[in-house]
């Protein structure tokens, strides 16, 4: 089984409750310097499932593994967090008009 389809397949019991979080950050925490799109996309995609049902714990995660997770691993990991958390986490974006 590789590392993703292993994250992949623990995600539901995690988010259902029937796992706890670490189960998914034991798997998660190695692959995060992953240059792999699809293993940052996998990491995001699962921490932005979880937020759904249980937002103060992908928070906390993403806090603590700032410095470690890609940009796109962030932006998916952050998407339903409320929005006083993804401020906290995310780069501000300044759009000036060209």
């Amino acid at each position: 089984m590789t590392s993703r389809a292993a994250l992949l397949s623990v995600l539901p019991l995690v988010k259902r409750g029937q796992a706890p979080f670490s189960a998914f950050e034991v798997l998660a925490v190695p692959m995060l310097g992953e240059r792999e799109f699809f293993i940052r996309k996998a990491i995001g995609w699962g921490l932005r499932e979880i937020s759904k049902t249980d937002p103060g714990v992908v928070a906390a995660f993403l806090r603590a593994h700032r410095a470690d997770v890609s940009g796109l691993t962030l932006r998916e990991g952050a998407k339903y967090l409320p929005a006083r958390d993804r401020r906290a986490l995310l780069p501000v974006r300044n759009h000036a008009p060209q």
